[in-house]
């Protein structure tokens, strides 16, 4: 991207310098393993680079200010607005607070994601200053009352019990001395380690030259970090990563994260896949290569985020959640880690509360389905409101969402609303959310899962209940005997339309006087991709389209013209000429001749057949009407109906032109 210069590691800063032999540097640099902080202590240690001229080397090359902390008097109610393992973790002393600003000594002060974490930690923007790790550690003994070493080696001040603060980087430079010729002989040359960690230094900075967060768009740090200095994950190179991995994915508005490792027998071609699900499709994230050998590293730091899977066990598969925080804004992830054949794959759903629309009004609906649908939920405050309502679809077509919207739009002081979720994914004010757990034992064979849930509900005074899905008959017959007894519920299942859900029920062997007497009306759902606004063009009808719309009954009046998104040269859609979803809905209305068929027990089409002449709009015509408005393509809502899953040749044809 234009304006964006990739900030040059120090290793390449020393090579420039010729300030020291290159074997020598490959030596440290392996050594430290991407820790700049313990690469600079190993070239001060060893006395190779004369210490003003290292300084010299590093203001120029990185373009920043140095700091004397010798000069600087540092109040020690200033240090502890950094937790200390975080100064330890990032190597880090705050010094002074000015003008709202906090200034911080680091040994790389161009690091905008320790920047980020202390900013997010202390609520003050952060002004970054150069200074040494040794000047560190020992500005902030000397602010905290601490001894400093004097003519005593790290090690030795540490086993008699003044080696505290940040003493763990003069004991690496340490250790470096005691095996530095047996590392030389040994070595020759960069080892895995150090080019992985190379690899990946280059990774993040292609990832911010993609503009994911550089500039200071997005500010993401965990909640809470623990300190996992014992195992490969504490890496700050790690941390990093999760971080971009976050980046890229709220920056792309991304509803799944895919983290998943594919191994070469050969090794050649190892490698670990970043995917990420936009708009319904499975991207390649190309900008985010990580080595191989970070494989491991990057799913133990997720475990250890979640704070509940276990990151000793790689052969069972675990669940969990993650929070971060984007710009003082929560957003969870729904974690899932399994063990493959290479290694464990995770994929992590994102729950942004942020991009969660809760007003049923802004859905999506068209005019005449909105008010059938307001008709439904309206009454509760005067005229007791009860019935069985559900949302249907596949997996990802919105349910939940639409479920919200219904719930929002309901939620008064006057009225008791009582959720249970498998997850709870979003948090409602003023309605009481219960997460179900099938793992949790209730005694004599009986766990808490959703039926468990709905008889507890029943004895705590609800007017609304909804139970996230009905998966088999108890749970339904449940739901059902709720709604009969003076109760709005709301619930999904897993069907294909509105009418086959009836259908549904009674294969669940659901009595029919119980479906027809509950039920007041079903809906369903898909998602498709919307047009993007910004390359959105005027296109008319093929042939085949004319042909669709006839047999689906929705006008098409001569001269009408369609629309499509260009793609080609669009920021907006990078290309794909969508960008966001546009839900398609079928609402069933349960009136007496439906009531009746389903009383007989019809099968799925003769009751959709009623349903249609009752004034029931299909998927199909749904989707259509919103073809016209220039929301979507034919393509996408015959991809996303089940109605009919053949594609328009003719269309096709003109779209690849």
């Amino acid at each position: 991207m234009e304006g964006i210069v990739r900030k040059k590691q120090l290793k390449e800063l020393l090579l420039e310098s010729n300030l020291m032999e290159a074997k020598q540097l490959e030596i440290f640099a392996a050594k430290a393993k991407g820790n700049v902080a313990q690469l600079l202590m190993f070239i001060l240690r060893k006395k190779v680079i004369d210490r003003q001229k290292l300084l010299e080397v590093v203001l120029k090359g990185w373009n920043v200010k140095a700091v004397d902390l010798s000069q600087v008097t540092i109040d020690p109610d200033v240090i502890k607005l950094i937790p200390e393992a975080l100064q330890k973790r990032h190597t880090v002393l705050p010094f002074m607070k000015e003008d709202g600003h906090l200034l911080v000594a680091m040994p790389d002060p161009r690091d905008l994601f320790v920047a980020d974490d202390i900013q997010l930690r202390t609520g003050f923007q952060v002004k970054s200053y150069f200074a040494f790790p040794d000047e560190i550690l020992q500005a902030g003994r000397r602010a905290t009352g601490q001894a400093v070493p004097d003519g005593k080696g790290a090690k030795e001040a540490a086993e008699d019990g003044g080696g505290g603060g940040l003493s763990a980087i003069e004991l690496a430079a340490e250790e470096l001395e005691e095996d530095q010729e047996q590392e030389e002989e040994e070595q020759g040359g960069p080892s895995q380690t150090e080019a992985a960690t190379e690899a990946l230094e280059k990774a993040l900075e292609d990832v911010r030259s993609q503009d994911l967060g550089a500039a200071g768009e997005i500010e993401v740090a965990t909640q809470e970090k623990a300190d996992i200095t014992e195992i490969d994950s504490s890496a700050p190179e790690v941390e990093k990563l999760v971080n971009i991995i976050v980046l890229a994915a709220i920056r792309e508005k991304a509803s799944d994260i895919h983290v998943e490792p594919f191994e070469d027998p050969k090794g050649k071609r190892s490698r670990i896949i970043i995917r990420l699900r936009v708009d319904g499709i499975l991207k390649d994230t190309k900008y985010i290569k990580i080595p191989w050998l970070f494989r491991n590293a990057l799913i133990a730091k997720l475990k250890i985020m979640t704070k509940s899977m276990n990151i000793t066990e790689r052969r069972i598969p675990q669940s969990g959640r993650i929070q971060v925080m984007v710009k003082g804004n929560p957003v969870e992830f729904r974690v899932e880690i399994v063990p493959t054949a290479y290694g464990e794959s995770c994929v992590m759903r994102v729950l942004d509360r942020r991009s969660v629309q809760v007003d049923i009004k802004s859905m999506g609906f068209l005019p005449d389905t909105l008010s059938k649908l307001l008709g439904l939920l309206q009454g509760i405050g005067g005229k007791k409101n009860f019935g069985l309502l559900l949302v249907v679809g596949p997996t990802g077509s919105g349910k939940s969402t639409t479920l919200y919207g219904c719930l929002n739009y309901i939620n008064k002081p006057g009225i008791k609303i009582l959720t249970a979720e498998n997850p709870v994914e979003y948090n409602l004010e003023g309605i009481i959310q219960v997460p179900v757990n099938p793992d949790l034992k209730l005694g004599e064979g009986k766990v808490f899962d959703f039926s468990a849930a709905l008889r507890s509900f029943l004895r705590l005074d609800p007017d609304v209940i909804m139970v996230g899905e009905i998966r088999d008959r108890e749970t339904a017959q449940i739901a059902m005997e709720a709604a009969m007894t003076g109760h709005l519920v709301f619930s999904t299942l897993h069907t294909n339309d509105a009418t086959s859900t009836i259908s549904r029920l009674t294969e669940m062997k659901v009595p029919a006087f119980l479906v027809a007497g509950t039920v007041k009306a079903v809906l369903a759902q898909r998602l498709s991709r919307r047009i993007c606004q910004d390359c959105k063009i005027e296109v008319d009808p093929t042939s085949a389209d004319i042909e669709i719309f006839k047999t689906h009954g929705v006008p098409l009046p001569k001269g009408t013209k369609l629309y499509k998104g260009k793609g080609e040269n669009c920021a907006t859609c990078k290309g794909s000429g969508f960008k966001g979803r546009c839900p398609i809905h079928e609402l069933l209305v349960m009136d007496d001749k439906v009531r009746d068929l389903c009383l007989k027990e019809v099968a799925a089409e003769p009751l959709k057949k009623e349903a249609i002449a009752s004034g029931m709009r299909t998927l199909i015509q749904d989707g259509l009407m919103k073809c016209l408005q220039g929301m979507t393509t034919v393509r996408e809502v015959l991809g996303g109906s089940e109605e009919s899953k053949e594609e328009p040749k003719e269309e096709n044809k003109e779209e690849k032109k």
